[in-house]
């Protein structure tokens, strides 16, 4: 990454709707969008077992040892190091872009992470939901429910699944805030439209 480069970081967790806050801010001021979580399939296919010892292990889990016969604490630890060890494949991945303006979004952007690489022109915020708002949304998709059912006991697994994903989010909120770093915090209260506002006058104050 150049040192000049513009980069608006959307770090977080999962269901807080950042993926979307991001494409609707890229997409309205023109900018590149890096979604960490579209790019992990690629990074996936050149993990080596000593390098990314947290990938390579998630790689051979079925759904059934990924949320059920595990206990929640072995799940988030085994998740953090996955995510730490992502978040060096997307750095290889942003460092080889062009110098451009770009909106980088993912779990991956753990705040300790990605503060060390923050330049001047850089802008970041992390959004986390809370525990309620995420089980709520998450048990109407689909796909959660899809990958649900691949396991023997679904309603336990959700329930370790979210779990895990709570104290996550409890982690990231409590290293940014440790890091006087920008957080949102989403509990259904505000919309997508008043949230997206709150980004776009945070960031604004960037912009060139």
């Amino acid at each position: 990454m150049a040192v000049d480069q513009i980069i608006y970081w959307i770090g977080g967790s999962a269901c807080a709707g950042k993926s979307t806050l991001a494409k609707m801010y890229a997409d309205k001021y023109g900018l590149e969008l890096y979604a960490c979580d579209e790019h992990s399939d690629i990074h996936m296919q050149k993990i080596s077992r000593n390098k990314q010892s947290a990938m390579h292990k998630v790689s051979k889990m079925k759904p059934n040892e990924v949320f059920y016969t595990r206990d929640v604490e072995e799940q988030l630890r085994v998740y953090l190091q996955f995510v730490r060890e992502d978040f060096s494949m997307v750095l290889e991945d942003l460092a080889a872009k062009p110098n451009l303006p770009i909106v980088v979004e993912g779990n991956q952007l753990l705040p300790h992470l990605v503060l060390p690489h923050m330049r001047e022109k850089h802008k970041a915020i992390w959004i986390v939901p809370t525990e309620r708002f995420q089980r709520e949304h998450y048990s109407q998709r689909v796909w959660v429910q899809e990958l649900l059912q691949q396991t023997d006991d679904p309603a336990v697994s959700f329930d370790k699944w979210m779990s895990r994903d709570a104290l996550f989010a409890e982690l990231v909120q409590q290293e940014a805030n440790h890091l006087k770093l920008n957080l949102l915090k989403v509990d259904g209260v505000k919309g997508l439209q008043e949230n997206f506002k709150i980004i776009v006058e945070y960031f604004s104050c960037e912009k060139t």
